[in-house]
């Protein structure tokens, strides 16, 4: 170190800089100060991609390493109050978006596109996000046929179809399937079909009995009975509906790894055929499924068996009312922050400022912008480099490429030559 301060190996710091609000948000990556540090001196002439300005040089390296790797960077950069952490790769995409919102408010002034093009499907998709006046008249009516198909649900076999439907719009109720690289071969991926389904974070929110958890779910069966009852229930029935409701995703929870499993590759491999997965749960139609997501069914990993088996339960045997209600809990939960300001603000008090910690929302500009990129990132894409991103950005973009090539090189090298390898 640049102090000459020598720490014991075994000291574990976050990796920044990064800056949290609240309580309630937990970081997961970490690496070794040993890692750390023969990265920052390796090769003192290069260090690959160090900020020395970041480094709070006056700082205790062995206390508190991670206020000594990124203090001054943190204290130059306080954590805006429309956000819940801050660090130079967030800072970095907030000024992204507001590059996209700039390509968008000039393609959106435009009505002459041709039809189908990636310039009229994103500025028409822009401009009526950003017409609060619109979207504020309209209310709950633009969900309004979505939500009788749910209600109208009359046997299990309604509630599988209506799952499948509701995929198609990226609910995840209560399986998720989505590709990662297969750990036995790294050059493939393959699709994973995993545990998914909680309106909070995880099942710690469900299941610990530590206060600040017993009051998050106190305030999530206050929240959702506040949102149905801006979708027109009385209080009552949107009461027993956030109830049946909880009780619901807590099943799930029940089944759910925990933080600690989930950090584990290990208990997450079970690399299966798609006829095998469908044992798991038999009483779905996983082919349906599969179909309508134009996957092949081919070889797959199920994450959480366990998971598999309680919604094999649950689609058997479960409650066709608990079913409707926790499907149309999802189908309000996934658009409430585009529908009408009731909504917005309602989601927002939950999800951004209880839980995340934030006190300030987006401007809708923002937020429209960053939808449209979810949405239509591809359409967006010539128009974002042509204007931002010249040779001399690329330039910039391959040089830190390098720098994470070796740095992860560094770090191979130091693991490989550690005492007692």
């Amino acid at each position: 170190m640049t102090n000459g301060t020598r720490c014991r190996k075994s000291t574990r710091v976050y990796v920044g800089p990064l800056s949290l609000k609240g309580s309630r948000v937990v970081l997961k990556s970490r690496l070794s100060v040993a890692t750390l540090f023969f990265i920052s001196t390796v090769a003192a002439a290069a260090p690959h991609g160090i900020l020395p300005g970041d480094m709070n040089t006056k700082g205790q390296a062995c206390t508190d390493f991670y206020d000594y790797a990124n203090g001054a960077w943190r204290a130059q950069n306080p954590i805006p109050d429309y956000m819940d952490r801050w660090s130079r790769r967030w800072q970095s995409g907030e000024v992204n978006k507001e590059h996209v919102r700039d390509i968008l408010n000039e393609v959106s002034a435009k009505s002459d596109w041709a039809k189908g093009s990636a310039q009229q499907l994103s500025g028409d998709y822009y401009a009526a996000c950003t017409n609060e006046s619109a979207v504020d008249a309209a209310g709950i009516k633009p969900l309004e046929p979505m939500l009788a198909k749910v209600r109208a649900i009359k046997d299990r076999a309604g509630v599988a179809k209506e799952i499948v439907a509701l995929s198609a719009y990226g609910m995840a109720l209560p399986v998720a399937v989505y590709g990662a690289q297969d750990v036995h071969d790294p050059n493939m991926v393959i699709a994973q079909v995993d545990a998914a389904g909680l309106g909070m974070p995880d099942r710690d929110y469900y299941l610990k009995p530590e206060k600040r958890f017993v009051e998050a779910r106190a305030k999530y069966l206050e929240h959702v009975a506040k949102m149905f009852v801006l979708a027109g229930d009385a209080p009552a029935v949107a009461k027993a509906k956030a109830q049946s409701i909880f009780d619901f995703e807590k099943r799930l929870a029940e089944a759910s790894l925990d933080n600690v499993a989930l950090r584990d590759p290990r208990q997450q491999d079970h690399k299966m055929s798609f006829a095998d997965m469908q044992k798991l749960s038999p009483s779905f139609d996983w082919g349906a499924f599969f179909d309508a997501a134009k996957l092949p069914r081919s070889e797959l990993n199920v994450p959480q068996p366990a998971f598999m088996a309680r919604f094999e339960e649950m689609i058997s045997k479960g409650s066709v009312a608990d079913w409707r209600n926790y499907l149309e809990w999802n189908v309000l939960n996934a658009t409430a922050d585009k529908l009408s300001k009731p909504f917005v603000d309602q989601n927002f008090e939950f999800y951004g400022k209880y839980l995340s910690g934030a006190t300030v929302m987006k401007p809708r500009a923002i937020r429209c912008a960053s939808d449209v990129d979810g949405q239509l990132g591809e359409a967006l894409g010539k128009a974002y480099v042509d204007k931002y991103f010249p040779p001399e950005a690329k330039a910039r973009m391959e040089s830190m490429v390098d720098n994470i090539t070796w740095a992860m090189k560094d770090t191979i090298q130091a693991l490989s030559t550690a005492p007692g390898r």
